[in-house]
């Protein structure tokens, strides 16, 4: 999976643009408030369909215009078929995806066009934040090896609104929170063995990463169903049923999943110091991106915004080099060309230049 080109248009700061990138590394250098992150943003929306700066994206569309577009060739399988991905969204709040003039109906199907891994500030979240960060971090997994997978997600989104929206009545229609009750049993279950298929692959691979980190002795990653799973959900809905009518939503299921990191018996969050959580999020991605290329052949995009601020020299060239060692095609940001000096040095790479909104390589 490789970025040939990428082009925008009216993205925040940034002038118009087109990006001819290179098949590994990709630097891009600036004076803080130049646009690097915004760049970023834009290959992101191009597979996201949505900023990871912000939930409004009509803030991401240049001040002044309507709407914002991006597009990029792609050789998906680096075999030299090359396509065509490209985004609009207006600030009405229409939003266009298409490939090789094919409309795109959905997020997930734009995923699966161009899988992106993002490394920046807010990465450490993934293990001091809640619980749902740990979801989509397991669910974006489970997704991109599995694509059957985002039906069952849906089905059972769908079951759990239906059964909250029941349980808020103050007339319970008991056959038909039945009905939901046991479609909802069904789906957590199967979700649950499809995430805990995918952990023992993670496990196995973030264990291989952490073995040449010292501080990481003694780490295990255990996956939480969002239910004791000795006992039965049906069971523990019927008991809990008092309780969700009071608080109108159901307390258990697949909604309430979660990853443990621990030290020992310490949770991770507790024991690591900040450094230290962000080198295991990363490996953890890097366990993804791994996981994902044996399972599917293709490679992630990583996104690795401001770096050098982020990560000392020797976690910095250890990631830089893993992501090498598996082929990945990646974009960073720094401020100055020197931060990235001893990697430059040894590594096949593009750097770019951006001042005030506007590019040059």
């Amino acid at each position: 999976m490789v970025l040939l080109k990428l082009e925008g248009k009216n993205i925040r700061n940034l002038d118009s643009f087109t990006l001819h990138c290179g098949p590994s590394a990709n630097v891009i250098c600036g004076k803080n408030g130049s646009g690097k992150t915004s760049l970023l943003e834009a290959i992101y929306f191009l597979g996201r369909g949505r900023s990871f700066r912000t939930r409004d994206a009509k803030t991401v569309i240049k001040v002044g215009q309507s709407e914002l577009v991006v597009s990029a060739q792609v050789d998906r399988h680096q075999n030299g078929l090359v396509s065509k991905i490209g985004v609009l969204r207006t600030n009405k709040g229409e939003f266009v995806a298409r490939q090789d003039g094919r409309i795109i109906r959905t997020a997930g199907e734009l995923a699966v066009q161009l899988p992106i891994q993002l490394i920046d500030a807010h990465s450490f979240l993934l293990l001091e934040g809640g619980a749902q960060q740990r979801r989509q971090f397991l669910d974006w997994g489970v997704f991109h090896v599995e694509h059957s997978y985002m039906a069952l997600w849906r089905r059972f989104h769908k079951a759990l609104k239906q059964r909250n929206q029941l349980l808020k009545h103050d007339r319970l229609r008991a056959s038909e929170l039945e009905l939901w009750s046991r479609e909802l049993v069904g789906l957590s279950v199967s979700i649950a063995e499809k995430r805990e298929e995918y952990m023992h692959l993670l496990k196995e691979e973030v264990n291989n990463i952490c073995a040449n980190f010292e501080s990481f002795v003694g780490m295990s990653i255990e996956y939480y169903r969002g239910w004791d799973c000795k006992n039965d959900l049906k069971e523990i809905l019927v008991k809990d049923l008092d309780r969700d009518r009071k608080y109108g939503k159901t307390h258990q299921g697949a909604h309430r999943a979660d990853l443990v990191v621990r030290i020992g018996s310490a949770p991770a969050v507790n024991y690591l110091s900040r450094g230290q959580i962000k080198s295991l999020v990363y490996a953890m991605k890097l366990a993804q991106a791994a996981i994902f290329q044996r399972k599917t052949g293709l490679r992630c995009i990583f996104l690795l915004d401001d770096l050098p601020a982020e990560l000392d020299i020797w976690h910095r060239e250890y990631l830089l080099k893993a992501l090498n060692q598996l082929s990945c095609q990646y974009f960073m940001t720094g401020v100055n060309r020197k931060d990235f000096t001893n990697f430059i040095e040894k590594s096949s790479h593009q750097i770019f230049y951006l001042d005030q909104g506007r590019l040059a390589s």
